[in-house]
């Protein structure tokens, strides 16, 4: 009996375990995108859960805008920015298509998003000129590829660092 009952235990302990642990794991999400807000905020259901997702690791254009640390003149300069090239406000919205299912993964409470494959929509934000690595990410998986992509954008002039709009902005976030 005595030998029947540690069976038991040992047996319920094992499978309380694995079902903890299940509760701490992060493994990947696959969600279906509901609306583009902006390219700095997408929304998501699976199942009855809505949430909110932000790109991982960037600060996108209108993250910078909507900052009430950075100065009148970097603002302006988004705001300008974005009057010389709407289409570029729709990037991600003309990228992704609503009802369709994407693989997420949550870092730092925001996602990272794949969006084409392997390639995040952080890396594609970064690599047209619409998003800046935030200051001071370390993140082993993306740090690498995040500033590559930003570096491209920048030698090729593109989105932000055609019209020089990070220089004005991005500056007031070290300091």
């Amino acid at each position: 009996m005595l030998k029947c009952f540690m069976h038991n235990l040992v047996y319920f302990f094992i499978l309380y375990m694995f079902s903890t642990l299940r509760l701490f794991a992060v493994e990947p999400t696959v969600a279906i995108l509901d609306n583009v807000v902006s390219n700095g905020v997408q929304e998501f259901h699976v199942g009855s859960y809505s949430f909110v997702c932000t790109p991982y690791g960037v600060l996108s254009v209108e993250k910078l805008y909507s900052n009430s640390k950075l100065s009148s003149k970097c603002q302006e300069n988004i705001y300008n920015f974005y009057q010389k090239y709407p289409d570029l406000r729709y990037y991600t919205q003309n990228s992704l298509k609503v009802e369709q299912m994407y693989h997420l993964e949550f870092k730092n409470q925001e996602c990272v998003l794949y969006a084409f494959g392997e390639k995040t929509l952080s890396e594609l934000l970064l690599e047209n000129g619409l998003a800046v690595v935030k200051p001071l990410f370390r993140d082993d998986e993306f740090n690498y590829p995040f500033h590559e992509a930003q570096m491209r954008a920048k030698m090729n002039k593109l989105g932000m660092w055609k019209e020089n709009v990070v220089n004005s902005c991005i500056e007031e976030f070290y300091k």
